[in-house]
């Protein structure tokens, strides 16, 4: 049943997406910190001390924490994830075994159970049994959601 190998490499994928998405926040927040801001005028004025370079500041700040080469580093592991779900999702596709049909008509092209049927040699309340065993294998609730 490669239905099952495929949900888990879906979710390394998600859980690959998230982490790139983490280091790209982190960037994007070190770089806001370089655009022009408001003066505050509540502070007193003081003359003297040096000036500050935000954008020298925001260099030293992303190379301090490698945060190209760490969001390069995930850009890689997201672009290979998707390389091998998407060779999952056709082995999915051709596999023989019936479940695994049911699984990909179902979840992947997203057709209703009337509609499986005229592609596989089950009737509807068959069908509803199969979905009944691969949602309880990959906890899936009636909406089709992870739970």
């Amino acid at each position: 049943m490669l239905y099952k190998e495929y949900e888990e490499y879906k979710i390394k994928y998600y859980e690959a997406q998230n982490k790139y998405d983490e280091i790209l926040s982190e960037k994007e927040a070190l770089f806001i910190k370089t655009q022009p801001a408001a003066v505050d005028t509540t502070k007193d004025v003081v003359s003297g001390g040096g000036t500050n370079n935000s954008f020298d500041t925001y260099l030293i700040a992303k190379e301090k924490k490698k945060i190209d080469e760490r969001l390069e580093e995930a850009r890689y592991i997201l672009e290979d994830r998707e390389r091998l779900l998407k060779l999952k999702k056709e082995e999915l596709r051709l596999s023989k075994d019936w479940y695994d049909k049911v699984y990909y008509h179902k979840y992947i092209e997203n057709l209703s159970v009337n509609e499986i049927k005229y592609k596989i040699p089950y009737c509807r309340s068959n069908i509803y049994e199969m979905l009944k065993k691969i949602n309880k294998n990959i906890s899936l609730d009636k909406n089709g959601q992870k739970s």
